[in-house]
């Protein structure tokens, strides 16, 4: 396992999204969306550094309500709506001090907030120097070896072949699992990133977690849903 010390966990968080406006302030489940990442990442290990990337005065101040984090003023360049976080993550690995300082960087999302501290422990613990990233993902709900796309006249068209529709194999358990990246934790070595400028390219280790935990924050359908799963009692948040 890394050594936590070394290792620098960043939280990106824009202040724009046009889906559902504020989104990283917004409240869920009492503290603002922004707080959730913040508080497992504190809460996982003992991390040289929580870094919260952002370009908002309002992030940056509920960020920095919490004690041992710290904010990074992101250049207007980086700030847009066309972005890519890979590019926020590529400008800190490019940064000398960043490259003395630390050997792995991690990154959580805030629009997953129902991960816990020990998932991201657990997943931090498999980076090894076998591989270059490990990433968490959780399964589809529903198998996309079925998906389809339709064309201009409205006609349906499988996106696999031979496609399940076709063949007559639609029942879902007969589908081998397949998983999509939820966003929980992203963690790489500095090395390893500045030569492949991903985290999804050379070896790549995946750690799975439950749906419920991989809830992910995108609109306000979603944020609804994820305090529905609170107030319920269907999920516990600290």
């Amino acid at each position: 396992m890394p050594d936590p010390a070394r290792t620098l966990v960043v939280i990106p968080a824009r202040g724009g999204s046009k889906r559902l406006p504020r989104k990283n302030v917004l409240p869920l489940g009492g503290k603002p969306l922004i707080l959730h990442a913040v508080d497992v990442a504190l809460a996982a290990a003992t991390f040289g550094q929580v870094l919260v990337s952002t370009d908002d005065p309002e992030i940056k101040t509920v960020a920095l309500s919490r004690k041992g984090v710290s904010v990074d003023d992101r250049a207007s360049i980086l700030a847009g709506d066309k972005v890519k976080v890979v590019d926020v993550i590529g400008e800190l690995t490019d940064r000398p001090d960043i490259q003395r300082d630390f050997d792995v960087i991690g990154m959580l999302l805030p629009t997953c907030p129902f991960r816990t501290a020990e998932q991201v422990g657990a997943g931090f613990a498999t980076l090894t120097t076998e591989c270059d990233a490990t990433i968490s993902f959780s399964t589809y709900e529903f198998p996309p070896q079925s998906a389809v796309t339709l064309d201009d006249a409205g006609y349906m068209v499988p996106l696999f072949d031979p496609s399940p529709l076709l063949t007559g194999n639609t029942r879902s358990q007969d589908q081998p699992p397949t998983y999509r990246p939820n966003g929980a934790f992203f963690f790489t070595w500095i090395a390893s990133f500045r030569r492949l400028r991903s985290f999804y390219t050379g070896r790549v280790k995946g750690v799975t977690m439950p749906r419920l935990n991989s809830v992910d924050i995108d609109d306000a359908q979603d944020f609804q849903y994820a305090q529905f799963l609170i107030d319920s009692s269907q999920i516990k948040v600290a």
